[in-house]
């Protein structure tokens, strides 16, 4: 069966759950096209305690679904991308569950799973005319946005969009064999500030996407 959480940048309601790695964020059950969807924002959890709890709920997918700064000059305000590699830029995360153990080790390649790309492309297109079909996602911290500089240097080294929410989560979701894939909306330049777009505006493309992987 297929379940599908998604991680976000706007604070959602919700339960939250005790795991091992501390009480979980927010987990918020929303019907999205007839289907039970987990959605949740990181908040202040520890990242480990997110991705074990939406696990344990039965999620099989793991989606992010975030505001994005662009990196590209051929991206502009309100256009839709879905990433096919990204670069992590973070440090001093729980990257891992296996630090007992010197640390996981899971193939990145690739860096999502295609069949979720595939979906979220079809469901982007229900609402964008041309949304971007690849690109490269780099992660910065999630406790701040991307100094001007950083955005030139991320951009020269081949990124196409920066988010703050990427890592470790969806790296963490992968050790637990939950397929990921990311969703972004332009609503910044890179190294600016900009508003984000509340969860609503991706539940036409999030139920799309569903209702496709839900039918294989």
């Amino acid at each position: 069966m297929t379940t599908i959480a998604v991680l976000t940048d706007t604070v959602q309601g919700g339960q939250t759950y005790d795991t091992a790695y501390g009480r979980s964020a927010h987990i918020a059950r929303r019907d999205i096209n007839g289907c039970e969807v987990l959605v949740c924002a990181p908040e202040t959890a520890d990242p480990r305690a997110i991705v074990r709890a939406l696990k344990d709920l039965g999620a099989t997918h793991l989606w992010l679904c975030e505001s994005v700064g662009a990196l590209s000059p051929l991206l502009e305000g309100r256009d839709w991308i879905i990433p096919d590699d990204y670069i992590d830029g973070t440090r001093g995360q729980h990257y891992t569950y296996f630090s007992d153990k010197a640390g996981g080790y899971v193939q990145q390649v690739p860096a999502f799973d295609q069949a979720s790309r595939e979906a979220l492309l079809s469901g982007a297109q229900t609402i964008a005319a041309r949304p971007f079909r690849r690109g490269v996602y780099v992660c910065v911290s999630s406790t701040r946005l991307e100094t001007p500089a950083e955005a030139l240097f991320w951009g020269r080294a081949g990124g196409h969009v920066v988010g703050r929410f990427l890592s470790p989560c969806l790296t963490l979701a992968r050790e637990l064999e939950m397929k990921v894939a990311a969703l972004g909306v332009v609503t910044r330049a890179g190294g600016a500030p900009g508003e984000t777009v509340p969860f609503s505006q991706y539940e036409p493309v999030i139920g799309t996407a569903v209702s496709l992987l839900s039918d294989e």
